[in-house]
């Protein structure tokens, strides 16, 4: 009796199954013309678009609050960071000068397709980085409020393709 009950059980489930399947064949076969929003015709592929990567870094010297960074870097984070450097030291009237722990210009944050801001204040300093804007200046600034009343942000910006 149990193996006439399991039977039937089983049975009942296939067909219900291979109901639902006939009713929408996309749920199990995604590929074939028609699902998924493959309506294109036959021998038409998907085109593929390569992005290439975006990079930013802010580089900071505390000795005279000199700010460099690099933005929409698409050479690759060596390049983005030669170029920050670079503009840290420029923004310094062409100077490096060292700081009492013995360093000038140095990188606080490096980002790939993101955003990253920096606040300073009279005791501290703070890059963060985010996916957002916003979050990212909220978060700088609150590493930096931890140890200084004065904070404020020096610069912000995003480091990714404008459609995305």
């Amino acid at each position: 009796m149990k193996k006439l009950f399991l039977t039937f059980i089983m049975v009942t489930l296939s067909q219900l199954i291979l109901a639902n399947e006939m009713s929408n064949p996309c749920v199990y076969h995604p590929d074939l013309p028609g699902c998924s929003g493959n309506n294109r015709p036959i021998g038409q592929t998907n085109r593929v678009v390569k992005i290439p990567n975006r990079w930013g870094v802010i580089y900071y010297n505390p000795a005279n609050d000199a700010v460099g960074y690099a933005e929409n870097n698409t050479e690759g984070y060596r390049s983005a960071n030669k170029e920050a450097l670079a503009n840290c030291i420029k923004a310094g009237g062409g100077q490096n000068p060292l700081h009492r722990d013995g360093k000038g210009c140095r990188k606080m944050t490096e980002v790939r397709n993101a955003c990253s801001a920096i606040a300073v204040g009279s005791k501290s300093a703070s890059a963060k980085s985010d996916d957002y804007l916003e979050k990212a200046e909220q978060k700088a600034f609150d590493g930096c409020s931890q140890y200084s009343n004065d904070c404020k942000i020096l610069y912000s910006g995003c480091s990714r393709h404008p459609d995305y």
